[in-house]
């Protein structure tokens, strides 16, 4: 995996705003603020009999890796949002 800074090294692009640190809590947190709007995604994407599969997956998926951002006091692995655009 890339370290969070590694995209800032290539020149031809600048970054349009601040860089944003997240973690799967919050994407938890949001998925479950925005169910409603969510279903119809999912249910495009998965099909309506398994949409509710999916968000169950969906929610595991980020409460499993909530423990894992949670290694080492959090330290040790993160996800970095940087928006780009171009020079």
């Amino acid at each position: 995996m890339p370290s969070a800074n590694l995209l800032l090294y290539f020149q031809q692009f600048e970054s349009s705003e601040s860089t944003f640190l997240y973690c799967s809590e919050e994407w938890l947190k949001r998925m479950d603020r925005s169910l409603a709007s969510i279903k119809p995604i999912m249910e495009s994407t998965y099909g309506k009999d398994q949409a509710v599969k999916w968000t169950v997956y969906w929610r595991t998926f980020f409460i499993a890796v909530a423990e894992l951002f949670g290694y080492n006091n959090g330290e040790e692995w993160m996800v970095a949002l940087f928006p780009f655009k171009k020079k």
